[in-house]
């Protein structure tokens, strides 16, 4: 597995900076084509294989056919399904300008426009904010397009485009099952409505990606909470990676560090500056915080290696096993990114899964 990780990073390192550094041809010495299976296996699960195969191309590795066909499936896959994610941004964001709602898009889309290629960054859904805007958009998506809306989420609703889901945010992060989060919510929605967004172009429409400041916060605590209750991706790595390299040098850092510290997840967010330091070649820039808990960075990182490889049983009981089993393996996780008392946390985030009560808003 090690060995496999570190000819991907080799590769997407090279894919994002190759300008800056050459390609240790020396780590593909030997392989099989098992090997290279297994390689095309484990990019594909960490969300990264197109990205990989864009460095093949480039540096002009030969693999064996059945590999590379199973590289190009994996890009042609990933292309597909970018297009139709992005033409349903487009629409929605003509129909919200129509009517005067300004569109943020969150994570996958707007974070794949840090990428030498956009349509080589997989995007499982479509995230949107609104500004405030939420209530007024769903009921014209419902009244005048006939678009169900599911209401049963804790910190967005959500509809269907074309089998395509669209998470409409009132909520930055979910709040609802640790105390800490409530303030940090209203922190980043102060940050949503006093900075200004940036402005983009898709399809001839204008969007919104957020603010630097803003992005940093949400980013950084958006992957902590998949660090803490699972496992996060060398994607999720990689994204990161790209938002420094692209909007490091105008975020606050005094700020975001004072949060982090205040709420609890420095230890999280040092962690996450040194992975993508040490595994995807991240530039160390002064404002570029790095752990000095090299054990637990070690830790971290072979925890990345095996994301996605246990999923939750359909059954429900073994769901629920799993689920606290997981939780309570990842103690040393949540320690990271959240200061709340964790059996009072894991109470509260039971009583809210087995509730779900239709909205939690604060109007």
């Amino acid at each position: 597995m090690e060995r496999y990780a570190d000819i991907v990073t080799e590769l997407l390192q090279y894919a994002l900076w190759h300008d800056k550094r050459p390609l240790d041809q020396t780590l593909f010495d030997g392989l099989s084509a098992d090997d290279w299976m297994a390689i095309q296996a484990f990019a594909l699960r960490q969300g990264v294989s197109a990205i990989v195969c864009d460095a093949i191309e480039s540096a002009d590795i030969t693999l064996p056919r059945p590999i590379k066909m199973r590289f190009i499936s994996d890009v042609s896959n990933i292309e597909h399904e970018y297009a139709a994610k992005l033409k349903i941004a487009v629409r929605l964001a003509e129909i919200y300008n129509a009517h005067g709602i300004r569109m943020m898009i969150l994570k996958g889309l707007g974070l794949s426009l840090l990428y030498p290629r956009p349509n080589h960054r997989p995007c499982s859904d479509i995230d949107i904010y609104l500004f405030g805007g939420q209530r007024e958009a769903d009921e014209i998506l419902r009244k005048y397009h006939n678009i169900p809306i599911d209401e049963n989420k804790h910190h967005h609703t959500v509809f269907h485009i074309n089998k395509t889901m669209v998470e409409n945010h009132y909520d930055f992060i979910e709040s609802h099952s640790r105390t800490s989060r409530h303030k940090f919510e209203q922190r980043l929605k102060e940050i949503a409505e006093t900075e200004q967004p940036i402005k983009i172009e898709i399809g001839g429409q204008e969007a919104y990606i957020p603010s630097p400041n803003l992005n940093a916060l949400f980013l950084t605590m958006h992957s902590g909470s998949h660090f803490a209750a699972g496992n996060i991706s060398i994607r999720h790595l990689l994204d990161w990676s790209l938002f420094i390299d692209h909007f490091g040098d105008k975020v606050d850092w005094d700020m975001v560090y004072a949060l982090a510290d205040e709420f609890g997840f420095r230890r999280y967010l040092d962690c996450l500056n040194s992975m993508c330091c040490d595994h995807l070649g991240l530039e160390r820039k002064p404002f570029v915080s790095v752990s000095q808990e090299q054990e637990i960075v070690k830790r971290a990182w072979a925890d990345t290696l095996e994301y996605g490889k246990k999923s939750i049983p359909a059954n429900f009981v073994k769901g629920w096993i799993f689920r606290i089993n997981r939780r309570f393996a990842n103690v040393w996780k949540q320690r990271m990114v959240y200061r709340d008392n964790l059996i009072s946390s894991f109470l509260l985030s039971a009583a809210i899964h087995i509730v779900k009560p239709k909205y939690w808003r604060n109007d």
